[in-house]
């Protein structure tokens, strides 16, 4: 057992102090990757609906280049839904790619 398996944070604030650390961290590394994304993800239609994978897969389809580190997409997605350029419809849908193993992950819609 290690240390933090010990230390359980009970209403999540350190886990989330240190989600935003790292998300701060790889938004600020790939600074202009993320403003090219997330001007790409403002100009999806109102309404669109999917998965941040969707999204990924729409992005780099239209011609984004990927990211340096994968997890800039994570800090992407929460970045526009804290804009609340995306928001969560409360549905799950499973992921598609073969890397993601059909995972369960959130949907969201462009509001």
């Amino acid at each position: 057992m290690s240390k933090d398996d010990d230390e359980y944070d009970l209403f999540g604030k350190e886990a989330k102090r240190a989600r935003d650390e790292a998300v701060d961290s790889i938004s600020e590394h790939h600074r202009n990757w993320m403003i090219e994304a997330a001007i790409r993800v403002r100009k999806l239609d109102r309404g669109w609906k999917g998965t941040g994978e969707d999204i990924r897969l729409k992005l780099v389809g239209d011609g984004l280049e990927p990211p340096h580190h994968h997890n800039a997409w994570g800090a992407l997605l929460l970045n526009c839904v804290r804009k609340e350029w995306l928001v969560a419809t409360g549905e799950f849908a499973h992921m598609r790619t073969t890397r993601s193993h059909a995972r369960m992950t959130p949907v969201y819609v462009r509001a």
